[in-house]
């Protein structure tokens, strides 16, 4: 699992990627259409240190948990484990997933950043800035390749991306920083020093509130890449259907399999 925003350079990337696990059902609607449902699980993170010098010193980072559930549609581009041994598929529907932006303070203490907010969201001095709710909906997207081990057994590796309505996943938006005065006065000092960060590295630029701190035009994504094992416990994919589908192709003398 990982994600694309102010604090990871790349769009798709496996540059601090975490692991992910996902569990879920499928009900076969015809012989290529199927509705999912399924639960992931994984964690988010990156920092500006990991990425270029000018990135570095601006000295961001995030963290999070995240969980989502989904539910979708699937189109297999062939019968599998009917008449074929592969098939690739797409998918799409609807999600909804929790996520709780937090980083670590010079003394390693877990500081979580939605409440703190480090952009003024909220704030009567910013009332373009709005604050951001930790469940929101994703539309899933993406595709992959499925392998019939047998006529029960498959496994799929996908690839899975989710088009969000938020650009609050890595707590950085922008344009430009708050007043670091303002969120002392409202909201503390500790709202202040998770906000500008820079003053910690060997290389800090003063603090302006007209520094650029991110890109409110672009959203945040967050992708995952899987290894999928599945199980039927139909009888659409069953060992006699098969035997009889390949009997009845041997016997009129259709050509085999074809991938």
């Amino acid at each position: 699992m990982n994600y694309g925003g102010d604090l990871q350079e790349s769009v798709f990337t496996f540059n601090q990627a975490n692991k992910a696990f996902e569990a879920g059902i499928s009900y076969k609607l015809s012989d290529y259409f199927s509705i999912d449902a399924s639960i992931i699980t994984g964690k988010l993170a990156a920092s500006d240190a990991k990425t270029n010098p000018e990135r570095a010193r601006r000295n961001l980072s995030f963290y999070t948990n995240l969980t989502e559930e989904n539910l979708t549609l699937k189109f297999d581009l062939k019968q599998v484990p009917e008449l074929f041994k592969f098939t690739p598929y797409i998918f799409g529907g609807v999600g909804l997933y929790q996520f709780n932006p937090y980083a670590y303070n010079t003394v390693e203490q877990k500081v979580y950043l939605q409440p703190l907010s480090t952009e003024g969201e909220g704030l009567q001095q910013y009332p373009a800035r709005k604050p951001y709710k930790l469940t929101q909906f994703s539309i899933p997207f993406g595709g992959g390749i499925t392998y019939a081990i047998s006529d029960k057994l498959m496994i799929s590796g996908e690839v899975a991306f989710r088009k969000l309505f938020t650009d609050y996943l890595d707590d950085v938006s922008g344009p430009t920083y708050a007043d670091t005065a303002i969120l002392r006065v409202e909201k503390g000092d500790l709202s202040a020093k998770m906000s500008f960060r820079s003053d910690e590295t060997n290389n800090p630029f003063p603090f302006s509130d007209k520094l650029i701190r991110g890109n409110p035009d672009k959203k945040d994504v967050f992708y995952t890449c899987l290894i999928k094992l599945s199980f039927s416990f139909g009888s659409s994919g069953s060992s006699m259907n098969n035997w009889y589908s390949r009997k009845a192709r041997k016997q009129c003398g259709c050509p085999g399999k074809v991938l």
